[in-house]
């Protein structure tokens, strides 16, 4: 039986990379060009990159598995604006790869769209990208602008941005991280990694997982079934979820929050303002760094025991006399404030 699997290993290796070497070059191209303003690229099944440079050139490379006519890169130049198209024939390829890689200097404002290339742009200034992907990957690092990005399948990946950022994937996983702006992050089964963001914070996802650490301002969470998690954050905070559960460690803000099925924790929690918390079935449960003098409970529960400060019952719970007041309420889910 390993006989037969090593052989079948070896036989997939070598067909790869039988593959692999009999695609050949089909096209190359490079061009320079002046007074370009913006650029727009139609990528295709091609790699994009944007590299720094002092003007404008277009280098591009097809390669494919058949001498056909059909593949090429157009470039044209109109009104300062550049236009990038990869082209290929209607039919009769299996297989074929390649590149384009734009020179450019700062300033520009970019669109570029692909199939299953992959795109690529780091260390530009005023430079305004949007960018879309059906399963090639998008990696921004580096950038003084904006960046709208969006894929089906495939990351995305968005590091140091002082600007603008919105994402959105259908099954993508995503991380965004070092934002100095208004981040909104969007997914419906890719799981969302958020971290240091100083500006307002979207983030939304059906069935992944959420995590967001250290954002400070206005954020914004919501789910139907993931998980989320919020830490080392301040900021007014608002959530809505389904059936995923919710953490909190070391956060403190204005809290507005909805749980259905999902239980609510939090550690190291700090309200600077009167909150309100909400659940049905879902327990709530806070260790709280507030002193008793700063807070006051109206809390609400249809069959849930409720505990605040050590004093347990049932129905209805008003504790406390300082101006912060916590509103709670549950239906089953039980609550505990300490």
């Amino acid at each position: 039986m390993r006989k037969i699997y090593l052989f079948f290993v070896m036989l997939i290796a070598t067909t790869s990379a039988v593959t692999a070497q009999s695609l050949e070059k089909v096209f190359e191209g490079n061009k320079d060009f002046e007074q370009v303003s913006s650029i727009k690229v139609n990528g295709d099944f091609c790699k994009v990159e944007f590299v720094k440079g002092d003007k404008v050139n277009v280098t591009a490379e097809l390669s494919a598995n058949k001498q056909l006519d059909g593949y090429a890169v157009s470039m044209d130049l109109a009104a300062g604006v550049l236009t990038v198209n990869v082209n290929k024939p209607e039919s009769g390829w299996s297989s074929h790869s390649g590149f384009v890689t734009v020179t450019m200097p700062d300033g520009m404002n970019l669109e570029v769209v692909t199939s299953s290339g992959y795109i690529n742009l780091a260390d530009f200034k005023n430079t305004n990208l949007k960018a879309e992907s059906k399963s090639g990957k998008i990696v921004v690092i580096n950038l003084q602008g904006s960046a709208d990005l969006s894929t089906k399948s495939a990351t995305i990946t968005v590091d140091n941005i002082t600007g603008e950022v919105a994402t959105s994937t259908k099954d993508g996983n995503q991380t965004v991280t070092n934002v100095k702006g208004n981040a909104k992050v969007v997914a419906y089964n890719g799981s969302l990694i958020i971290e240091n963001i100083e500006g307002a914070c979207s983030a939304e996802t059906t069935d992944g997982a959420l995590t967001l650490k250290n954002i400070k301002g206005q954020m914004r969470m919501k789910t139907n079934s993931g998980s989320m998690k919020l830490s080392d954050s301040e900021g007014t905070i608002t959530t809505t979820s389904g059936a995923g559960s919710l953490n909190f460690f070391n956060v403190q803000g204005v809290f507005d929050i909805n749980s259905g099925k999902g239980d609510v924790i939090g550690a190291r929690v700090k309200f600077t303002e009167s909150s309100s918390i909400k659940t049905t079935e879902g327990k709530i449960k806070f260790k709280l760094e507030n002193s008793k003098e700063e807070l006051s409970f109206a809390c609400v529960s249809e069959k849930g025991m409720m505990v605040v400060y050590g004093k347990a019952k049932k129905k209805k719970v008003n504790e406390g006399k300082g101006s912060i007041v916590i509103t709670t309420y549950s239906t089953t889910g039980a609550q505990n404030y300490y």
